[in-house]
């Protein structure tokens, strides 16, 4: 998942742009830290051989607020818990409620009569603008010499990658007899440095902070408060990446902006 895909919230403009932002405003704010949604594994199905994708895995969700979507990977989620067409592999599955809360859970599929398998470790990505994570891979089983790929690469021989961006990746390791072991990885994100003084306030000074949007004085969204832009943190993100603000004709956030503002707010939403 890229950076500059990450959904965020979009601020308002001055008021020679837009008369009110009250049609905007902050939903009600979810705390999933302290959510009661759950992930369990039900059932599954190891495929019948190294080479088929024939393995299943089934999902149930509780807890939350119903209904549940749930994704394999970086997926599309859809309502229905269970996913086939599997190959022998280490699986991230996702559940999301109502609220946009989410849970995982790492579920392996075999395969019959193969040992294939790999030991992965992951670093953090600390770049704001561009990745800097990486993964190391450590084949075992099967029969060698092995070949690796990440994402949509091409298979080759090596045993690390660099200058990866946070999200999950995913891996292929093929050995000598043609067998594959699918694992998913995911990179965490690091603290990139962002500033709430420096890099975030001048953001919002320009294009938020207004008499009828979040101005000194507005109520439970004043955004001259660090305690207000806290609580609204994860909705400036996720509206200002998709651009439902701000709203009126501009002037628009750069992408660089929203970068930012995302970056800062998957750091934690400091006050530094």
């Amino acid at each position: 998942m890229k950076k500059f895909l990450i959904h965020c919230l979009i601020i308002c403009f001055a008021s020679s742009y837009v008369t009110s932002c009250t049609y905007n405003d902050i939903n009600k704010k979810v705390d999933c830290s302290i959510s009661d949604l759950s992930l369990s594994l039900v059932g599954k199905s190891d495929a019948t051989s190294c080479k088929s994708i024939d393995g299943q895995i089934t999902m149930s969700a509780s807890g939350g607020i119903t209904p549940y979507d749930f994704s394999l990977g970086d997926g599309v989620y859809q309502t229905n818990p269970v996913f086939d067409r599997l190959a022998p592999g280490s699986y991230l599955i996702t559940v999301k409620d109502v609220n946009g809360c989410k849970r995982s859970v790492q579920v392996e599929i075999g395969a019959a009569n193969s040992t294939l398998a790999a030991a992965t470790s992951a670093t953090p990505d600390t770049d704001c603008f561009a990745g800097n994570g990486s993964i190391a891979v450590s084949p075992s089983g099967g029969t060698g010499p092995y070949l690796i790929k990440i994402d949509n690469g091409s298979f080759a021989s090596p045993s690390s990658f660099a200058n990866l961006e946070s999200g999950n990746h995913t891996i292929i390791i093929k050995d000598a007899a043609d067998c594959q072991r699918v694992v998913i990885v995911s990179v965490p994100h690091g603290s990139t440095g962002v500033s709430y003084a420096n890099d975030i306030t001048p953001i919002f000074v320009a294009a938020c902070n207004f008499s009828g949007c979040h101005g000194a004085g507005t109520t439970g969204r004043d955004w001259t408060k660090f305690t207000d832009v806290k609580i609204d943190a994860l909705d400036i993100k996720a509206r200002t990446g998709n651009r439902s603000m701000p709203i009126g004709t501009g002037p628009f956030l750069t992408p660089q902006q929203i970068q930012l503002i995302a970056c800062w707010v998957d750091d934690g939403a400091l006050e530094n």
